[in-house]
């Protein structure tokens, strides 16, 4: 009996199958959706093969599954598989539609995707974070599921053996060849951080006149700090500059251990504005600045936010800690948060 019960473990093992595979929650009839009509479980059942995937398209985590889904999207809509991005509201502009469908379109995500606006998805289906994938066989039952990155590929040989139920073997299109992150250790990098006063975000702390002293202390053991200067309101989204900042005396300092730092940010409500970024107290330069840097006539680095979106500002070939300064040229702009890479996933926004 014993021999047997490992047995079965094993091959559960081996098709990363639920014991009991549970149905697929039915989607909200009053959800909006993005690229598509109204779509449900019950139409798509002996019909369809579903992938649902919880996206984050203010996450870089997140940000870096969409190809995947794009390549499954592309791959096999026309041999009965559907993909669904569900957009659940991490921050209160991801409720809008039009931010929701500009970013998306930034993002070459052209498949549906359905705004999860009241979260009753994201609680249907028990999710616990982004991205996170769901494969729905044709009986509308979740045989597989995963949380985080990579795993494409594992993912991609469920959808094909569900999808082979569906309308056989023989009938299945090419793989897309779509591979997993790379594996090796690249370093320690620094968790995401949100900012604001909303739950588990963090609360920057005040710098004081005496700015220096803070410095002093081992940048090591500040991995993840985030501290503010000037006047800033917390918001629940993040941090919101309350003053004028043309001597630039008003800012947001991050410690962080990565080969590419990326923020969240906002522009004032009345338009765009420049944020200035700097490294380790100095300007950035064509060998250390993201994509979205530029550069004013005095060398000095800065980005236009001009929409709630991630911003990349740093590259760095060298793996070792850093001090990350963010200076908003307007009152109103808002930081909600920073994304970090390691060397082995360094991303380009589009």
């Amino acid at each position: 009996m014993k021999a047997l019960l490992l047995l079965l473990l094993a091959a559960g093992a081996v098709r990363a199958e639920r014991p009991i595979n549970p149905p697929a929650p039915e989607f909200p009839p009053v959800s909006a959706w993005l690229n598509a009509t109204q779509l449900s479980m019950s139409r798509l059942r002996d019909r369809k093969v579903v992938v649902v995937a919880f996206i984050n398209p203010t996450s870089i985590n997140s940000v870096r599954v969409l190809p995947a889904l794009k390549a499954w999207f592309d791959g096999y809509a026309l041999s009965q598989v559907m993909v669904i991005g569900v957009l659940t509201p991490d921050l209160d502009f991801h409720r809008e539609a039009v931010w929701a469908k500009n970013v998306l379109k930034r993002y070459g995500a052209d498949y549906p995707v359905v705004l999860d606006s009241d979260r009753r998805i994201w609680k249907s289906y028990a999710n616990e974070g982004w991205p996170a994938l769901y494969l729905i066989d044709r009986r509308g039952r979740i045989v597989f599921d995963r949380l985080g990155e990579g795993g494409y590929q594992e993912f991609e040989k469920e959808l094909r053996l569900a999808l082979s139920d569906l309308i056989g073997a023989s009938a299945l299109p090419p793989s897309t060849g779509v591979t997993d992150p790379p594996r090796r250790e690249c370093g320690a990098v620094t968790t995401e951080i949100s900012l604001g006063a909303r739950p588990g975000a963090k609360r920057a702390i005040t710098l004081d006149k005496d700015i220096s002293m803070r410095r002093a202390l081992i940048v090591e053991a500040r991995d993840g700090e985030a501290a503010q200067h000037g006047r800033w309101d917390t918001e629940a989204d993040g941090l919101r500059l309350a003053q004028a900042n043309k001597t630039q005396s008003a800012f947001l300092r991050v410690v962080y251990h990565a080969a590419q730092a990326l923020a969240v940010m906002s522009p004032p409500e009345s338009g765009r504005a420049r944020v200035f970024v700097k490294q380790d107290d100095l300007w950035l330069h064509e060998g250390n600045k993201g994509r979205d840097i530029q550069f004013d006539d005095d060398g000095r680095s800065f980005v236009v936010v001009d929409s709630p979106r991630l911003y990349d500002l740093t590259r760095d070939s060298i793996f070792s800690p850093h001090e990350l300064f963010l200076i908003p040229e307007r009152q109103g702009a808002t930081i909600h948060g920073m994304s970090f890479s390691d060397a082995c996933v360094v991303t380009t926004l589009p």
